[in-house]
C-alpha cells in the first residue's frame, strides 16, 4: 500500500526493528535508518526514536497499516500534537489470541490493550469487511462514524497474468496454508480429499510440516510458498482457489487468485465472500456445510470448458474494483477529507 501511495504522492514509512535476534538492545532503543523508495522513504527506528521522529516530520496524518504494539507511540504523540490517525484492523488481534492461537495470558493482555486504545482513539478504523467489524464489536465498542469497511488492496500483477492456459481435462485447484490461523481450513481440505471426485488435482502450497493430510484418492502436490512476484505465472494454468476457513477476514489471497483468473470456491466466512455470486463469478458455501465444497468441485469438473472459462473470466473482472489503484484513489479521498 505504501509502494502504491508514493507512485504519486510523497509520504514517510516509519517501522521497528522487528527481527530482535539481527539488532543490538541499543539500537532497538535509539537506532534509526533510511531509505528511498519512490518519492518516499522508509525509517526503521528504534522505540525511543520513533516520538522525536514524529516532532521532526510533523505528519498530518499517521496511517497504521496494520496491528504492531510499537504503534503505541502514535497515540502518545497524538495526546500532544494534532494529527489524525488511521488503522487498519485486518482481523480481532484478542480473538485471534485467545481463541485461534491459545497465546499466552500476558501475550494476549498486552495485544488486547493495544488493540483497545488503536479502536478507541483512531480518528478512522478501516475494517476489510462487515464480518471483522461484527466480530470487533462483540469484545469492543467502536464509534460507528470512525468505520470505513475498505477491501484490501490488489496488487495489479495478477490482472496481467500471460498465457493463460485452461484446462480441458483435469482441473487444478489450489489451497494455501500459511499459519494457525488457516487451521479450520485444513480441517475442511482434509474432508474434500477423502471424496473421490473425477478428474482434479491438488496444490497445497504451504510452508508448515504439521498438515498431517490423509491419503488422497486424488493427486496431490505439495509445494512450498512462493514469493508473491512468483504467483501470476504459477497461477497462469490453474483453475480453482480453495479458501476454506472458518475464521478469514478478507482473504487476499482469494482476491489475487480470482484476478488471476482462478474460480473461487470459498466459505461464506470468508470476508472476500461478498464479491461472489454463486455460479457467476465463483462459488462459496457455509463453513459448516462440510460436503458442499466436494459437491462443488464435482460440478465444476463436468461442466463444459467455455462455462468454466466464462466464470473465470467473470472472477477477474468482478474484482478489478479492488484493484490497488482503485482502493488507493479511495484513501486518497479520506485522506483529503480528514485534514
Amino acid at each position: 500500500m505504501f509502494n502504491e501511495y508514493c507512485k504519486t504522492n510523497k509520504a514517510v514509512f516509519l517501522e521497528y526493528y522487528f527481527d530482535g535476534r539481527k539488532h543490538s538492545f541499543f539500537k532497538k532503543l535509539f537506532g534509526s535508518e533510511t531509505r528511498d523508495v519512490f518519492n518516499g522513504k522508509i525509517i526503521t527506528a528504534g522505540l525511543f526514536r520513533i516520538i522525536p521522529l514524529l516532532t521532526t516530520l510533523k505528519p498530518d496524518i499517521i496511517h497504521l497499516l496494520t496491528f504492531e504494539r510499537f504503534a503505541v507511540f502514535f497515540y502518545i504523540y497524538k495526546l500532544f500534537f494534532k494529527v489524525k490517525i488511521f488503522y487498519n484492523s485486518h482481523g480481532v488481534i484478542y480473538y485471534e489470541n485467545s481463541i485461534l492461537k491459545s497465546s499466552s495470558m500476558l501475550y494476549t493482555l498486552k495485544d488486547r490493550f493495544c488493540e483497545k486504545i488503536y479502536l478507541k482513539f483512531s480518528d478512522r478504523i478501516i475494517f476489510p469487511s462487515e464480518i471483522t467489524l461484527d466480530l470487533a464489536e462483540k469484545f469492543y465498542k467502536i464509534s460507528e462514524n470512525k468505520v470505513l469497511i475498505l477491501p484490501n488492496l490488489i496488487n495489479s500483477r495478477f490482472f496481467n497474468v500471460k498465457n493463460r492456459v485452461y484446462s480441458e481435462n483435469e482441473l487444478k485447484a489450489v489451497f494455501i496454508y500459511k499459519n494457525v490461523l488457516n487451521r479450520s481450513g485444513a480441517d475442511l481440505l482434509k474432508e474434500i480429499l477423502k471424496k473421490d471426485i473425477s478428474n482434479i488435482k491438488y496444490y497445497i502450497i504451504t510452508d508448515e510440516n504439521d498438515i498431517n493430510l490423509p491419503d488422497s484418492v486424488n493427486p496431490v502436490d505439495i509445494m512450498k510458498i512462493l514469493p508473491n512476484e512468483e504467483l501470476p505465472d504459477f497461477y497462469s494454468d490453474k483453475d480453482i482457489f480453495l479458501s476454506l476457513n472458518n475464521y478469514d477476514t478478507f482473504s487476499i489471497s482469494t482476491g489475487e487468485a480470482m484476478a488471476a483468473g482462478l474460480i473461487p470456491v470459498i466459505t461464506e466466512q470468508t470476508g472476500i465472500s461478498r464479491f461472489i455470486e454463486n455460479g457467476i463469478n465463483g462459488f462459496k458455501f457455509n463453513y459448516n456445510d462440510t460436503g458442499k465444497p466436494a459437491i462443488i468441485l464435482e460440478q465444476l469438473t463436468k461442466m463444459n470448458e467455455s462455462d468454466r472459462k466464462k466464470i473465470s473470466l467473470s472472477a477477474s473482472e468482478s474484482i478489478a474494483e479492488i484493484s490497488a489503484e482503485n482502493v488507493m484513489e479511495i484513501y486518497k479521498t479520506e485522506y483529503k477529507a480528514s485534514i
